[in-house]
């Protein structure tokens, strides 16, 4: 039994590290022609988002709809900020809901996020912000801002250049816990989609080594009842 016990335990562990796995280990960016050396569960994982760079800002700013309210972003190559717009019986009177931007870390960097900040929070190029609206100090979901740091310094040369990857995330990727049978499956087959076949191989042997030695002690305390 302790045998059996210790197999179980092990598939089940490598069952959990393979959900966590995100797709494209390789770490695509905001397209799969942009690869960006950042750890790929930054920009995986949410519900929702909203992707932009400095093209897309119109003398200053950028408006976007997103997870049901309307958003506007405001840079001036030095600082960013983000707000969610107000609206009073259908119009808008110009009110907004500011975000704070709270690291990883614990930071609060306040309204405005200066390019020099996203810079010092960074680890390899990417950070990850959570959004608080001020007034009500509830969620607005989280700011993932990342670059390729073997071509750009800081996140200011960054954004100069329409290399500086925003992401506006919300929620999390409830479908995620509903593949991990068609992942295990893919895992066993050595076929992971987006995840090279060295590492596909790596983790599969322990499972496959689990299978076997559990199949051989059933078999085993088969016999004498044979």
């Amino acid at each position: 039994m302790r045998g059996f016990v210790f197999s179980l335990v092990f598939i089940i562990v490598f069952a959990g590290l393979l959900a966590s796995i995100p797709s494209g280990l390789q770490g695509t960016g905001s397209d799969i022609e942009t690869v960006i050396p950042i750890d790929p569960s930054l920009i995986t994982g949410f519900s929702d988002t909203e992707n932009y760079t400095a093209a897309a800002f119109t003398a200053g700013s950028y408006e976007y709809s997103f997870n049901d309210r309307e958003w506007i972003a405001l840079s001036n190559d030095v600082i960013f900020s983000l707000s969610a717009k107000i609206f009073s019986f259908g119009l808008w009177l110009g009110h907004l809901d500011v975000c704070n931007f709270v690291s990883d870390g614990g930071t609060d960097r306040g309204q405005e996020l200066a390019f020099t900040d996203m810079t010092a929070d960074a680890d390899e190029g990417g950070v990850h912000y959570s959004l608080q609206f001020v007034v009500t100090g509830d969620s607005a979901g989280s700011l993932v801002v990342y670059w390729n740091t073997t071509t750009y310094a800081t996140a200011s040369d960054a954004w100069d250049n329409d290399e500086l990857y925003l992401l506006h995330g919300v929620g999390f990727d409830t479908q995620a816990t509903n593949n991990i049978g068609a992942l295990l499956i893919s895992l066993l087959l050595l076929q992971l989609p987006d995840v090279p076949v060295l590492v596909n191989l790596f983790l599969a042997v322990p499972i496959w080594a689990c299978i076997v030695y559990v199949l051989w002690y059933v078999i085993k305390e088969m016999i004498p009842f044979v």
